[in-house]
């Protein structure tokens, strides 16, 4: 058995003994594990820098990470996944759908 919590490689973050979601969270600027705490500082934007971070990330790396957590909660608002199959096959969908709307666009012109 380990002390504290396991490092994982999955939304988790990390896990406790009973293999339960554990205590902490991730930045994704820098993938590091972060605290509740660490949440408070001046310096971490959710999805995009935290304080062990926020310092070297270049103003375009925030503009992006601030781009994809952008996207990541307009998906969140449509009930969509932002990433993985599920993501292509709404793409391919919501793709569809325009081009129908399109056609009967200018059908009626």
């Amino acid at each position: 058995m380990w002390k504290g919590e396991c490092f994982v490689f999955d939304n988790r973050v990390s896990v406790n003994h009973q293999l339960e979601k554990g205590q902490y969270d991730q930045c994704h600027g820098c993938r590091l594990p972060i605290t509740e705490e660490d949440k408070k500082s001046d310096k971490y934007m959710q999805g995009v820098s935290c304080h062990q971070c926020h310092d070297s990330l270049s103003e375009e790396q925030k503009q992006r990470f601030l781009e994809r957590e952008k996207q990541i909660r307009l998906s969140e608002q449509r009930g969509q996944n932002h990433i993985g199959s599920d993501a292509v096959s709404q793409l391919e969908e919501n793709r569809a759908i325009k081009q129908a709307q399109k056609m009967k666009q200018r059908e009626k012109a």
